[in-house]
């Protein structure tokens, strides 16, 4: 008996040995879906736009426009608020609008209603494409007090 133990202990264990072996993953990279790009200063930022997607809430509803630099090490956000959305012109000072500029733990630039005024231009809205424009006062890692301009974002 005791050896019929060992047998069945010693065949599970081969199996577990067997059965595993190195994943490879499926999961590929999803392809940019835009740009943007904006300024600081003499600094330059840019990168590639992988999601805008809506949700819709009681009493309003968020438009995201997420992305990140060309090496993934930092985010791009920003967010319309509203009933519904349209080409125009949205101001953080209405909370309608803000940005977030990115590390995985760490903000480098935010803009909202509290910090100063903040204006996204959205040029253009249909199911295929969004476009627009964006500039304003944010707040750096250092809660100093900077200006985001050129700014711009676009889907393909």
């Amino acid at each position: 008996m005791k050896l019929f133990k060992l047998s069945f202990f010693a065949f599970i264990i081969a199996m577990i040995f067997i059965s595993c072996g190195k994943e490879y993953s499926s999961e590929q990279l999803r392809p940019a879906t835009g740009s943007w790009e904006f300024t600081n200063g003499g600094l330059n930022y840019a990168g590639y736009l992988d999601t805008v997607y809506q949700t819709i809430g009681v009493g309003s509803n968020v438009l995201y426009i997420l992305g990140k630099t060309d090496d993934g090490s930092q985010y791009f956000q920003l967010k319309l608020y509203g009933n519904s959305f349209s080409p125009g012109t949205y101001y953080a000072s209405q909370y309608q609008t803000s940005f977030l500029y990115s590390l995985p733990a760490k903000t480098l630039y935010s803009a909202n209603a509290l910090i100063g005024e903040f204006v996204v231009n959205l040029t253009l809205l249909d199911s295929a494409k969004i476009q627009g424009t964006f500039s304003g006062s944010a707040r750096d890692s250092s809660n100093n007090l900077i200006q985001i301009t050129n700014g711009k974002f676009t889907t393909y």
